[in-house]
């Protein structure tokens, strides 16, 4: 009889740890700001407005005379912002790509203070972990017309599914039209986690249930890469281990070229 209510009961822990109803496929955050809200495109206008405060930083008069002295042909920019909860910066890495370190630290103390000053609304569509975003910006030095000018360069960051002209791929779901292979993502992921899964021995012994917020990335090579997970530290550590057990991808593809996608999903734990 104990055998019996034993199997029972693991059977229901599998079920309960992955509801279909709670998959999310490739969500976007979006950073909303007052600028942008009538905006169809807030995504783009975000990344417009963030574009001109860089491009007025850099186009300093005093900083372009700084620019000018180094032959460099291109000056590269970029940052890389963290948001927590309440949708304030809680950490953020800056650069200002030059040949004098000294100067450059300096300009990327000075370009914290572009980020921090942008008044942000919302980040939409958000997972409860903390929001990363990153950019990065180009410009051109031609020391003849002593100017430095802003260079567009294909955005290689990460890309949202609605981006994605062809979506990653688990194997065995290669041949499949678009919407079978998310439907067959979605249950090679579910198999997965359920062939892989047990429920940690000390969560149980302390009654520890709960569920565990995963996001990664499936990279250009089709590989799991930046695991960030939000929950109850033992069940996170049971969690982590599922998902680096997850087999290679075929990558997302975009014009032809595989791209880097992000990926979300809730682990629940339930005793």
């Amino acid at each position: 009889m104990l055998r019996t209510i034993f199997i029972i009961c693991t059977l229901f822990t599998f079920g309960s740890v992955f509801p279909q109803s709670d998959f999310e496929y490739f969500p976007q955050e979006q950073i909303l700001i007052p600028a942008c809200e009538s905006n169809s495109n807030k995504s783009e206008c975000f990344y417009e407005y963030l574009k001109n405060q860089v491009i007025a930083f850099i186009t300093d008069k005093k900083r372009v005379k700084q620019f000018l002295k180094y032959d460099k042909d291109t000056l590269k920019v970029g940052a890389r912002l963290v948001y927590g909860l309440n949708n304030d910066i809680i950490s953020e890495k800056s650069f200002v790509a030059i040949q004098d370190k000294k100067l450059g630290n300096k300009y990327n103390e000075d370009l914290k203070d572009v980020f921090y000053t942008i008044d942000i609304s919302q980040i939409q569509n958000r997972k409860p972990l903390a929001s990363i975003h990153v950019f990065s910006f180009d410009f051109l030095i031609d020391k003849n017309g002593e100017t430095i000018a802003y260079k567009h360069i294909k955005n290689k960051n990460v890309y949202s599914g609605g981006e994605v002209h062809e979506i990653p791929r688990f194997p065995g779901c290669e041949e499949l039209s678009e919407q079978q292979a998310r439907t067959c993502f979605q249950e090679k992921m579910q198999n997965h986690i359920k062939a892989n899964f047990n429920y940690p021995k000390l969560a149980m012994e302390k009654g520890i249930s709960g569920t565990v917020y995963i996001i990664f990335d499936i990279n250009r090579d089709g590989k799991i890469e930046n695991i960030r997970l939000n929950g109850e530290y033992i069940l996170k550590e049971e969690a982590l281990r599922i998902i680096k057990l997850l087999p290679n991808m075929s990558p997302g593809m975009v014009n032809g070229e595989p791209v880097k996608v992000p990926y979300s999903i809730p682990m629940h734990f339930r005793l």
